[in-house]
């Protein structure tokens, strides 16, 4: 159900305070804020994207509009039901398109995804039930223990709902846990769960700097709640993990920083297009690594468009030619949820996750004559 007009602009009045700077709001939208930027002439094709989000939004209904003629996306949204969700095609699905399968076929999938899930949940630092590796986690923090997801998986482009190949010729495919800091003779072992010689061998996340590896998401076991807040001339993207908020300038007129400025969340740049907000952001950390594209080549366009009163579409285009052979696109809904409010994430608070790392890896490294056990 869509809000008042007055909870729309008690929303839209604010003064948003990120990182020290204040963010005012402007009664009127900058002057060429709607004409579309010469950078986006140099966006990734966009055809398949735009097939899929215009099939996505609810029929018969008009997207609303903010006081000053923007479409209007702002809201407290959560992504928890779509958590469980392949990301890309299942083998049983294969040769099938997205909006080939039924909710019927949907609706069994989904039984089985929260069985699986509730049977993994104990294990969801990496170990299997067969190993009797567990983590100390309280069920109760789980989100995804009885999602309900909306889509059979996440990847539109390449319609086979595939990763394309590696730059390389090797196969793509996804494996959660990017988002480390490189370094050392051979990252991918200090990465992977091998050495802990320092702190820079661990991700990003376990030194609660930012959440894996920035700005790409996908559901995970809590935290999945996120805040859009827009001005005339600002959209602000807050995440519940780790804290993070990007502020996007709209008015379509300034360029990216020099390559050699590199930001852990990027450089983010957008302007309207019809009912869609589309971000390109570059300039990320190279320590923003995401299924093995580091954030030095890695370019993110994202497509925000309201499909229906309480959902907008949230889709991530991939564009980096030193690790895929092509662009690729994966999307998902965010849900309207004034339930789901982003909560403090106190990351290091009584958080021994670090020294605990190292000490144990320093303990792994002793031999047994020394008493380790």
């Amino acid at each position: 159900m869509l809000k008042s007009m007055g909870s729309r602009l008690s929303r839209s009045f604010l003064v948003v305070a990120i990182g020290g700077a204040a963010l005012m709001v402007s009664a009127t939208p900058l002057s060429g804020q709607s004409r579309t930027p010469a950078w986006a002439a140099d966006l990734p094709d966009a055809s398949v994207v735009k097939l899929f989000i215009a099939a996505q939004v609810q029929r018969n209904w008009n997207p609303p509009t903010t006081p000053w003629g923007d479409p209007d996306i702002q809201g407290n949204f959560t992504t928890k039901d779509e958590a469980n969700t392949p990301f890309e095609r299942p083998a049983d699905w294969s040769g099938r398109a997205i909006g080939e399968i039924t909710a019927e076929e949907l609706a069994v999938d989904i039984v089985e995804r929260q069985q699986l899930a509730l049977e993994t949940a104990p294990f969801a630092g990496g170990g299997e039930p067969d190993q009797g590796v567990a983590i100390a986690v309280p069920i109760h923090w789980f989100d995804n223990l009885s999602a309900q997801n909306a889509r059979p998986w996440f990847v539109i482009d390449p319609v086979d709902g595939a990763i394309p190949p590696l730059a390389s010729g090797e196969p793509g495919g996804f494996v959660l846990g990017g988002g480390a800091s490189r370094g050392g003779d051979d990252p991918e072992t200090r990465l992977r769960g091998g050495r802990r010689d320092t702190y820079t061998d661990r991700y990003l996340g376990d030194r609660c700097i930012m959440w894996l590896s920035g700005v790409p998401h996908i559901p995970i076991i809590y935290g999945n709640s996120f805040q859009i807040l827009q001005t005339a001339d600002h959209v602000v993207m807050r995440y519940e993990m780790i804290h993070e908020a990007r502020v996007i300038p709209l008015d379509g007129q300034r360029s990216h920083p020099n390559p050699t400025i590199s930001r852990y969340l990027g450089d983010s740049r957008g302007y309207w297009d019809g009912n869609t907000l589309v971000v390109e952001t570059t300039n990320l950390h190279e320590a923003a690594n995401y299924l093995g594209a580091s954030g030095k080549n890695l370019r993110l366009v994202e497509r925000f468009t309201r499909i229906a009163p309480d959902k907008v579409e949230w889709t991530m285009t991939l564009d980096d030619a030193t690790t895929w052979q092509r662009p690729w696109t994966y999307s998902l809904p965010l849900t309207e949820d004034d339930q789901q409010i982003i909560h403090e994430y106190a990351c290091h608070e009584g958080n021994y996750g670090m020294a605990n790392l190292l000490s144990a890896a320093r303990s792994q490294e002793r031999p047994a004559s020394d008493g380790n056990r």
